[in-house]
């Protein structure tokens, strides 16, 4: 009897086993990566519970600020319901935004955070749906006394007066809420105040996803100022701004508009 060579039986063994595998995935409706077509994990959006994801959020906040807890209470409700890839996210990285990048006082983390989820789930062509929720989150925010959240046990103050924004500018918006709280940027209140505001954002970002789920139409209508300003400034007239956010925030005029 020949003797076989050792290293051909693995070899064949691990061809057999291959193709048997390939066969299963093939069977069960999987997607088997190969050279042609590697395999691509699904970001789908399932229903979530706002509620539930606004707690998850203030839970977070304390591991790494307002972006940080806005995608990862998200991101952490879906791996719950749903496991992979939502997992395997990397949220450490989101930690970037707080502060308003970096401590930068810009982008406020919750319209950071909450507009790259929208982005996660929009990520096809054409953009005007990405866009008209994004847009939506903005004039939200914007415009709506913040914070609203109320956790069952606070941590870091007891209450947290709201206020209106006018900004989605970190500075900005953290310099209206001083304002109208009488209490310092460095306050443990103004840390709580931003706390519930990352829930806020949270629990308004999936109410927009749980609409869009549902076929619901989200328009992303601005506020009529900011379309006033558009109309003259935008490109089917002068061309010279690009802009959805609050124009006011950065730009006043005394009496009429020039």
């Amino acid at each position: 009897m020949s003797q076989i060579n050792r290293r051909r039986a693995f070899t064949s063994l691990g061809m057999i086993g291959g193709a048997t595998l390939f066969a299963g995935c093939k069977e069960a409706g999987l997607g088997v990566a190969t050279a042609q077509s590697p395999a691509v994990p699904l970001w789908n959006y399932v229903k979530l519970n706002s509620g539930e994801v606004a707690d998850r959020t203030y839970r977070m906040y304390p591991e790494g600020g307002c972006m940080y807890s806005v995608v990862g209470g998200v991101l952490g409700a879906l791996a719950d319901k749903v496991g992979e890839p939502f997992r395997s996210f990397p949220i450490e990285m989101m930690r970037y935004g707080d502060g308003g990048v970096g401590g930068c006082g810009s982008l406020c983390g919750v319209i950071n955070g909450g507009s790259a989820l929208i982005g996660m789930f929009h990520n096809e062509k054409p953009k005007e749906q990405r866009e008209a929720m994004i847009a939506e989150l903005v004039v939200w925010y914007e415009t709506t006394p913040l914070p609203h959240y109320k956790p069952a046990k606070p941590e870091w103050a007891n209450d947290a007066i709201p206020s209106i924004s006018g900004s989605i500018l970190c500075h900005l918006s953290t310099g209206k809420w001083c304002e109208a709280s009488g209490c310092e940027a460095f306050s443990m209140e103004k840390k709580e105040r931003c706390r519930r505001l990352a829930a806020d954002g949270a629990s308004k970002l999936v109410e927009l996803l749980n609409h869009d789920f549902d076929g619901v139409p989200i328009l992303g209508e601005l506020t009529p100022k900011v379309q006033s300003c558009i109309d003259c400034h935008g490109k089917q007239e002068m061309g010279n701004a690009m802009v959805k956010m609050n124009c006011a925030s950065c730009h006043s005029f005394e009496g009429e508009h020039p």
